[in-house]
């Protein structure tokens, strides 16, 4: 322990200046900017002889080599039309109208607008002019004023010449503006002059030139010298808040916050303040001196030329050599020297806060509204808060205990001599039993009972690396072995900390939290679990923690200051595996370094749980949380170009990609000049993209394999702020295809293989055919040879057999019964043999009856108890013998089994000679087959339905049954190019 406390205290030490308090300067106020330069090597035009800010953001520069624009990222040079001549290289004046066009004059000769939709429109020279024009007002009306020689209205197409004369001829020091109450000011070197609308005349007002100037409470001043400027008039009304010039001036400008900035004073440029109070009252003619409250030594260049002040409260400053911009850091300077590491606060019970500086011994009280005020007393070492608003100040000898009631001096344990002796305090902390700090000398020691007490009279653990208040005689301690201990009045329990890392702080802030190097975490129920973030190191090594009057967390960590909102918090702690919503104010806001971790202190304060001050490693913060400086600027994005493998395409209107462009990328932006690192943006292409991709700080994204079609690219932005643009920018794109990607050549695909297709189908067919004929043949073939076999064996034998019968019979006398019998019997072995003629002739050649007429002898024969309609549809066609005869031994069947089962009340037989097929369809109105026959093909032990099923499919046909109480339909359909016979043409006979 003895040797950790060494290494923080020399800590301190070290961030600390030599022995000896001077009173620290707030300073120059502009060190709450932060200054950016830009030059040629970083991209930026030199020689820019005017500035000008369009309503999208754009920030424009005029210059003898062109115009530019930047949007906070990069530079770029706008080039305009060639068609407007070469001089239109050479800018002279930018100048920015409300309705987002830029005017835009030359060194030759010449003036032009240029539209926020890239149309650039000439528009004619004054004809009178006698010089160049020298300044340019848009009017409310949309009417241009112009300094030339003279001053002219350009309106309704037309010029006229308002204002000419001596005074007008040549004079220097000329500028124009135009008030918020719609007044026409026009000064040079002789005077100032305002626009009489009724007489259509400037009145001059007084004598004496200098640079109009129109400050934020709508007051109008004129720059006379460095130190000095003049009331000119109370013009309207104050300045809107996202008020801007629309334009850079030479002389000076007055910014958001009142304060007047001043090019080539005693330095390049000066921060002054008018010694007038603001609103009072003030005749006009009425000089007034300034007071320098900053200067800028060090530009990007030796001259600062011309300066503006952006909608977004931002100062630019022009030079020979590039362009420097001034940014209001949101965390200000609080006026105390050196790092934070050095400085212990507390409050002191009256909306202030008190500093020590361990390092020289100083006191300090710092307030919202002034310079840190030195408190005359004798050196401290530290400061620190106890419990119901106690303050603790430390000194080599002793504590002393501020409360309401008063103070009380607990002298520090003396020296083994018993005599007093300086002790170099680390910490002091109240549990409300036991005031305990830490000493070199003495380490960890505590109050009680009157008496100091060494850390072995308590029940404490080893390594205590940090701790934090918790009830009355309660502490919640953090070693650096990865436990959580929580003392009560001698007891501990511990717990598991480890996922934090090296312990930072715990704070009590309705649940315990814990911070540490890996993260920070509630601790509930015994468990600590850390807290998601988008960014982890957000979180890590939280040092501070504030609740402001409106219930928000504000954090002081290694990232800066996260800002945490009451409804996140509350969300958090109840369910800690929820991604945390915050805000940072990091190094872009002011914040500089990180938060101080060297010592044990708070480093987060405030006394009206508004106003923050903070311990930081480059010093000392404040923020004011309720008047925080969000960014007034709204992103407005806009999509530059698209870049394929061949060029770069122009975003200014629909684009049409040449075939083969399915890779390409698309470069985007936002115009925001406060913080543009931090905009983010998000977009889509329709057709490609299901949702919004986030880009982060990105600005072009690249697609792959972008089949031809039509596109639209979406874009959209948020600024630091989390601001949302209002409008998406878009862009249509079109991909042509290729050859293979054309929808003709894609039709001449599918056509191609459809009649691939029509052909493989054709040719099975055909193939199929010719099998089954060839089956068909075999079968024919084979009833010719049985009919054969059957004609040269069975009845030539029967025959034999009958002829000695016969034979036999005309041998027999006197036995006429015998000879009867035997003769009856010869005549059935004839008609049997005439019977099997007949059915040998109807194997080789087929019945010549047509295959109704069957039918129709069928059900004659069967002599049906229903009644049996046989009905033919067309007209008959000549069957192929085996077709016929399975065809027919199949109805027969589904005749005879509706017949038999069906208890049918009508029966209908339809033979259907069809073009494309031959169909026998039997219909009854029966009772229907059961599910389960259909199902299992037929009865057990019966063939009936399995053999007409295969009847048919022996020769090509489709059998199909179908059956429901009240109609059973079994159905036969063949092909006509197996059931029908042709001739030799192919023709159906």
């Amino acid at each position: 322990m003895r040797s950790l406390l060494l290494i923080v205290f020399a800590a301190l030490c070290a961030a600390g200046a030599p022995a000896g308090a001077a009173t620290p300067t707030i300073g120059p106020d502009l060190a709450d900017y932060s200054h950016t330069q830009w030059t040629a090597a970083d991209g930026a035009p030199p020689g820019i002889g005017s500035m000008a800010q369009t309503a999208d953001g754009w920030l424009w520069f005029g210059t003898a080599d062109g115009l530019y624009r930047f949007d906070g990222v990069r530079f770029s040079r706008y080039r305009l039309p060639p068609r407007l001549g070469l001089n239109r290289d050479r800018v002279n004046l930018v100048r920015a109208a409300p309705n987002g066009d830029l005017y835009i004059t030359y060194f030759a000769e010449g003036l032009s607008v240029l539209h926020p939709d890239g149309r650039v429109d000439a528009i004619p020279a004054p004809p009178l002019a006698r010089n160049g024009i020298g300044d340019i007002t848009i009017d409310n009306d949309g009417s241009l004023w112009v300094i030339a020689g003279n001053i002219q209205q350009f309106k309704d197409g037309r010029w006229r010449v308002v204002a000419d004369g001596p005074e007008w001829n040549g004079a220097p020091g000329i500028s124009m503006l135009l008030d918020q109450r719609g007044d026409l000011w026009a000064t040079n070197n002789a005077g100032v002059w305002r626009l009489d609308r009724k007489a259509e005349r400037l009145v001059k007002i007084m004598d004496g030139g200098g640079q109009l100037l129109f400050a934020p409470d709508g007051r109008l001043w004129q720059l006379r010298d460095a130190a000095t400027i003049r009331f000119i008039a109370q013009a309207g009304g104050a300045r809107p808040a996202a008020y801007a010039y629309a334009e850079s001036i030479w002389g000076g400008v007055f910014d958001s916050d009142g304060g007047l900035w001043q090019l080539d004073c005693a330095a390049p440029v000066c921060r002054v303040q008018p010694k007038a109070p603001p609103g009072a009252e003030l005749q006009s003619g009425a000089v007034i001196q300034v007071a320098t409250v900053g200067q800028v030594r060090q530009l990007s260049g030796r001259e600062a030329k011309n300066i503006l002040e952006d909608r977004e409260g931002n100062i630019w400053i022009a030079t020979e050599s590039g362009i420097d911009r001034f940014r209001r850091n949101r965390l200000l300077n609080s006026g105390l020297d050196g790092a934070g590491a050095k400085y212990s606060l507390s409050t002191d019970g009256a909306g202030h806060i008190w500093a020590a500086d361990i390092s020289s011994g100083a006191l300090w009280r710092l307030s919202a509204n002034g310079r840190p005020q030195a408190v005359a007393r004798p050196p401290v070492t530290l400061v620190a808060n106890g419990r119901h608003g106690t303050v603790f100040i430390g000194d080599k000898r002793a504590i002393e205990r501020i409360t309401s009631d008063g103070k009380e001096i607990i002298p520090l344990p003396p020296g083994a001599d018993g005599k007093p002796r300086d002790h170099r305090m680390l910490g002091i902390l109240d549990d409300g039993k036991v005031l305990w700090t830490a000493t070199m000398e003495t380490g960890l020691i505590g109050w009680r009972d009157g008496k100091w007490l060494p850390a072995t009279a308590f029940t404490l653990p080893a390594k205590i690396f940090q701790s934090g208040p918790a009830g009355v005689g309660q502490l919640w301690l953090a070693t650096g072995d990865g436990t959580l201990v929580f003392y009560d009045d001698g007891k501990l329990t511990t717990s598991d900390i480890h996922q934090v890392g090296m312990p930072t702080s715990v704070f009590l802030s309705g649940e315990p939290i814990v911070s540490g190097s890996d993260g920070t975490g509630v601790f509930k129920n015994g468990k600590l679990t850390l807290w998601r973030a988008a960014d982890a190191d957000v979180l890590r090594n939280i040092s501070g923690l504030v609740v402001t009057r409106d219930g928000d967390r504000w954090l002081n960590g290694a990232a800066g200051l996260v800002h945490v909102r009451a409804e996140d918090w509350t969300r958090s702690i109840a369910d800690p595996t929820q991604p945390l919503r915050y805000e940072v104010f990091g190094a872009l806001d002011g914040y500089p370094g990180r938060a101080v971790i060297e010592s044990r202190w708070p480093t987060a304060m405030s006394p009206d749980g508004r106003h923050l001050w903070l311990l930081a490693t480059g010093g000392v913060v404040q923020l004011d949380t309720a008047r925080l400086q969000r960014n007034r600027g709204t992103p407005q994005p806009a999509i530059l170009g698209v870049t394929t493998d061949q060029r770069t395409y122009a975003a200014d209107r629909a684009l049409r990609l040449p075939p083969g462009s399915g890779h390409f990328r698309i470069d985007f932006t936002a115009p925001l000049l406060r913080a543009p690192e931090s905009v983010r943006f998000e977009y889509r292409l329709d057709g490609v993209d299901a949702h919004w991709q986030d880009a982060g700080s990105r600005r072009s994204t690249s697609y792959t394999n972008v089949g031809a079609g039509d596109y639209v690219f979406r874009v959209r932005a948020f600024n630091e702020d989390g601001t949302p643009s209002v409008n998406e920018a878009r862009l249509r794109v079109t991909v042509e295809p290729t050859l293979a990607q054309s929808l003709w050549f894609r039709i001449s695909c599918v056509l191609a293989l459809a009649l691939l297709a029509f052909a493989l189908y054709h040719y099975r067919i055909r193939q199929l055919s010719r099998r089954m004929a060839e089956r068909l043949q075999v079968r024919v073939a084979e009833r010719e040879r049985i009919a054969i076999e059957l004609h040269d064996t069975v009845l030539q034998s029967m025959h034999g057999v009958i002829l000695h019968a016969e034979n036999a019979v005309e041998k027999i006398e006197g036995q006429a019964e015998t000879r009867d019998k035997l003769t009856r019997v010869i005549e059935q072995a004839n008609n049997a043999i005439i019977e099997g003629r007949e059915r040998v002739q109807s194997l080789r050649h087929g019945s010549d009856d047509e295959l109704i007429d069957l039918f129709d002898a069928l059900v004659a024969r069967e002599g049906a108890a229903a009644p049996v309609r046989v009905v033919q549809q067309s007209v008959s066609r000549a069957l192929h013998l085996v077709v016929k005869d399975e065809l027919y031994v199949v109805g027969r069947e589904a005749l005879r089994n509706a017949l038999r089962h069906a208890h049918a009340s009508q029966v209908t037989l339809t033979l259907a000679y069809a073009a494309k097929e031959l169909v026998l369809e039997v219909r009854d109105d029966g009772v229907g087959i059961p599910a389960e026959i259909l199902a299992a093909g037929g009865r057990p032990g019966h063939l009936g339905l399995d053999a007409m099923r295969r009847r048919a499919e022996q020769v090509g046909g489709k059998y199909s049954i179908v059956s429901r109480p009240g109609e059973t339909v079994v159905r036969i359909a063949i092909p006509a190019r197996l059931a029908y016979l042709t001739d030799p043409q192919g023709r159906t006979v």
